[in-house]
């Protein structure tokens, strides 16, 4: 129809150098007039992946990660690639089928938060394709990580109601099967051997890092015979079930409970008094994971017989405190 090659027209759609502009022009005109879209699927044959980046999370209804999807689809989108996101609800056979998706799909790369127990061949095409771990820790080996000074954090939190003369502190944490879990628990354990304090063993909750397992976490410790003067939420979607159950058992928060959450979604600031809480650089911390992902991309695979060493990026969180703490 232009009077050109067919090799003129993919060079023009590609804004390759040696075509002019006007050309490009000419050709997207007649593109967009018949409706044309480039074939990503011969696209990829040739370059060997396509555009897509990959963003694996447990549950897209987690403030942390809905927020780290949109600094990572940004990155993405800056660089001329699309993000494409998969929940994986911590089910080893629907991650497996997330990833195996991704490498099939000749995605240019990945970035995943792993569940607990992931599946062998899962941890095999992680390191296959150019991938990124998101917070929590799990693959090892030569994945990057970006994550959270988890520890700090909640030894931060913690040190905040210890000194405001709390003792009996309650914590609802994720499972020590996550690297998350355990380094939140020891910044637990942590703030309480800075003090020269007896740990309340019997007000620590761990399990699943959802709204379901922290509400009913909650409702046994204020269920018990000592009830906590305090709890600390060590997880965002663990700080929704806490503050659900709080408002289902009617707790005067601070003057019955001081409350500590983790992450700060918009709402945490006029829930009740205002949520004191650890506020996470997501923003940041996404994009920068996303950064260094499509640089790596960018350059040339490393030789079979090179191995360059593990690349670590930890971020610190921020204690905000508001009205949900109170001295005793």
């Amino acid at each position: 129809m232009l009077g050109v090659s067919v090799s003129t027209v993919g060079r023009a759609l590609a804004d390759r150098p040696e075509i002019s502009d006007a050309m490009k022009a000419r050709v997207r005109s007649l593109a967009e007039q018949h409706g044309y879209v480039a074939h990503s699927a011969a696209r990829s044959m040739r370059t060997g992946h396509s555009t897509l980046i990959g963003l694996i999370v447990p549950d897209v209804r987690n403030d942390f990660y809905g927020a780290a999807a949109m600094a990572l689809a940004k990155c993405c989108e800056d660089a001329g690639y699309q993000m494409v996101l998969a929940a994986t609800r911590d089910d080893p056979d629907s991650e497996l089928k997330q990833v195996r998706s991704l490498v099939e799909a000749r995605a240019a790369g990945m970035v995943i938060a792993l569940s607990p127990s992931p599946r062998r061949e899962t941890l095999a095409l992680v390191r296959r394709l150019r991938s990124t771990e998101l917070i929590r820790d799990v693959a090892g080996g030569d994945t990057p990580w970006f994550g959270i000074d988890d520890h700090r954090g909640i030894e931060t939190a913690t040190l905040h109601l210890l000194d405001g003369g709390h003792r009996r502190i309650g914590y609802v944490g994720g499972q020590e099967a996550l690297s998350t879990g355990r380094d939140r628990h020891a910044g637990f354990a942590a703030a309480f051997a800075r003090r020269g304090l007896d740990l309340p063993a019997d007000l620590v909750r761990t399990g699943p890092p959802d709204a379901r397992f922290a509400e009913k976490a909650m409702a046994e410790l204020w269920s018990s015979a000592h009830r906590p003067t305090a709890v600390v939420a060590a997880g965002a979607g663990l700080t929704v079930g806490v503050l659900e159950a709080i408002g289902r058992l009617g707790i005067d928060v601070p003057a019955e409970l001081s409350a500590v959450g983790f992450g700060d979604a918009p709402w945490f600031r006029w829930w009740g008094p205002g949520l004191t809480t650890m506020a996470l650089p997501v923003y940041e911390l996404a994009y920068a994971c996303g950064g260094h992902l499509l640089r790596q991309i960018e350059r040339p695979a490393p030789a079979a017989d090179e191995k360059p060493p593990r690349y670590r990026a930890m971020h610190s969180p921020t204690l905000i405190v508001r009205g949900s703490t109170a001295n005793v």
